[in-house]
Order: C-alpha cells, then structure tokens, then sequence
C-alpha cells in the first residue's frame, strides 16, 4: 500500500461508526493490539467534535442538560463528518439537525440556531462600519442609486417559541421560563457591534426593510415597497428612526 491508500483506510476507520481492524498496522508484543490502538484515534475524533459541539452550542447544552446534549451532539458527529480546516466551523447543520430529532420542540433548535448565528457573528468577517458622519458621503455618491448594505455577520432568523426568552435566562443562569409558541413568529437580528455580538428582535416592517436591504435593492424602492406592504405606517418617518438605529447598532457595512 502506497501513502494515499494507507490515509484513505485510515480515514475511513476513523470515520466508520464502529471502529475496524486493519491488516496493514502491525502488532507486537508489548503494546495494545493493532484494533485497540486505531480505536484510539477512532475515539479521539468524535470526543474532540463532541467537545467543539459544547463550546459551540453553550446554550443549548446547559437546556437539554450534558447527558442529553451529548447524546445528540454523538450522533450528529457520526452523521455529519467534518469537512473544515478550522474545527470552529464544526456545527453548522446542527440547528437543522435538531429539527429533525425533535420535531415537537422547536425551541431547542432555535436555541441552537442562536447558538451557532452569535458565535458565527464573534468570529465573521470584519468590515467598516457605516457612522452618522459616512452616510452622507455614501449617499451622495449616487444619489439615484443609493443602497444599504448590511455587515457580513449580519444575519435574519425567525422563532416560533419564546426562545430569546430562554436564551436570557441560560445566560443569567436562571431557570429557563415554560416554553410557549408566540402569536406570531418574530424575526430576530443577529450581528457583531465593536468585537461583541449582539441580537434582538425586529419588528416585520424593519425584518422586510433589513432584508430588502440585504438582496441590494435601492432605498427609494425599499421604501416604495414598504408603503405598499404596510400602507397603515408613515414609512418615511419609520424608515428614518431604523437607518438611525441600524448606524448606532453598527449593522451597516460602509463600502
């Protein structure tokens, strides 16, 4: 067996959910036998995506209890190889994942998707931020065409249940409240402010507007679309109070 034969067999065993014997590594007296020396590197992959799965989703680990978690977090790493060069990326279909497992509880994915939005934002790509003394110059640059473009850790999910709500008391290690499902499902905005992410929730006008923004259309038609879709609000007072918001909170890109 030539070297990418040996790292092929050796990936697969690895990878394998049960971890397998191979002619090609030798036994000899006085170490472990071949099987329980591979079984080594087999156990020592999943442990090290199951610990990355507890760093990654603090919150939901803390919701669902160690035991639990963990149990979840096993059968996902076997299911879902890892595929990053940065093990930090590990994760990103957990959230999915858990929606399938435990359909009835939709606030443990949403859980997880806040989870995995806010470390997402920690770590995303860095930008220049629009301030109150750039928007003008961004403006005037081309007056007819003027565009929002939000930051890159800048992300829009929604929630059925009343998971911020669990979110906050996980965080203030409070007992989290009794899961409810909200009247309406709310929009949640996920973004890094300085080297801090932050989250809150969004009304529809500002999630469509955000949103909108975030596919390149321009202002005037965001707000002509706004006016259509909620003819009930002064769009270009409420339009004005969000821009304002949206540069203090540092979730505009200056580009």
């Amino acid at each position: 067996m030539n070297l990418q034969e040996i790292q092929s067999h050796f990936q697969d065993i690895v990878l394998n959910e049960h971890c397998q014997a191979a002619n090609w590594v030798s036994d000899r007296e006085g170490r472990l036998p071949s099987k329980q020396r591979l079984a080594i590197y087999h156990n020592a992959y999943r442990m090290r995506l199951i610990e990355v799965m507890f760093e990654n989703f603090e919150h939901t680990a803390v919701y669902l209890g160690d035991e639990w978690f963990e149990q979840l977090a096993t059968a996902y790493v076997q299911s879902h190889h890892s595929i990053f060069n940065n093990i930090g990326f590990y994760g990103h279909k957990f959230p999915a994942f858990l929606m399938t497992q435990l359909p009835d509880d939709k606030e443990v994915a949403e859980l997880a998707e806040l989870d995995w939005t806010l470390r997402r934002a920690f770590d995303g790509e860095d930008s220049d931020v629009l301030t109150l003394e750039t928007l003008p110059i961004l403006a005037s640059r081309d007056p007819e065409n003027f565009c929002l473009t939000p930051v890159p850790t800048m992300t829009l999910t929604t929630h059925e249940c009343n998971t911020l709500d669990i979110w906050h008391a996980i965080d203030k290690e409070e007992t989290p409240p009794t899961v409810t499902t909200l009247p309406q499902p709310v929009s949640v905005l996920t973004w890094r402010k300085g080297h801090s992410p932050h989250f809150r929730s969004v009304s529809p006008l500002e999630a469509t507007a955000i949103q909108w923004a975030s596919e390149g259309y321009r202002v005037e038609d965001i707000g002509e679309a706004l006016q259509n879709r909620f003819p009930e609000i002064d769009i270009s007072s409420e339009f004005g109070v969000m821009l304002h918001r949206w540069v203090i909170d540092e979730v505009l890109a200056f580009n």
